[in-house]
């Protein structure tokens, strides 16, 4: 003869409570992850902002420097400032080289002077484009600055010095920054 004995269920209770467990936590491992990538996607799209702003900025840079070198007069270059220093007024931007002491070292470090170095545009006019609210793209002008590498004094008249070019670029926020470099020989 057969025993049956009546169930209370318990068994079924604990499996679905199981099995309940098990998919919310699937669930939020699911959602965790697709965070976490729109977080990477944000974070690359920022630096690429950054970087791209950064290369206008190097490009602007370049033009101020070819259409200073054009100017008759040297109005812009008809001046250096003294060695570990910038210019300011028309020499605004402008800055000697001397040794390790660089005038950009402060934005490698995080600081953003307010004096240091010049909005892209400033002498050549170029502007960023106004972007709507909702499209996305940097909303701070990148900056640059231009150091003279070669002492001045030791060049003939029409020779130029080797230049670099140091700008910084911001992304969405001011927190993501790009720094590009180059030298410049006109």
């Amino acid at each position: 003869m057969l025993n049956l004995r009546p169930h209370s269920g318990a068994a079924l209770l604990a499996f679905l409570s199981s099995l309940l467990l098990m998919m919310g936590s699937i669930g939020a491992a699911a959602a965790h992850l697709l965070f976490a990538g729109r977080s990477m996607t944000s974070q690359w799209l920022d630096r690429e902002i950054a970087f791209r702003a950064a290369e206008v900025a190097l490009l602007d840079a370049e033009a101020d420097l070819i259409a200073a070198i054009a100017e008759v007069g040297g109005g812009r270059l008809a001046s250096w400032p003294t060695p570990g220093t910038c210019g300011t007024g028309a020499q605004r931007g402008l800055c000697m080289a001397d040794g390790d002491m660089t005038a950009w070292m402060p934005w490698l470090e995080g600081n953003l002077p307010a004096d240091l170095g010049i909005e892209a545009g400033t002498f050549t006019r170029i502007t960023m484009p106004i972007l709507p609210a909702d499209v996305i793209g940097a909303t701070t002008a990148p900056r640059y600055v231009i150091e003279a590498l070669d002492d001045r004094t030791g060049l003939t008249a029409d020779a130029w010095p080797r230049f670099r070019i140091t700008a910084l670029g911001f992304g969405r926020h001011t927190g993501v920054r790009a720094l590009l470099q180059t030298e410049f020989q006109p």
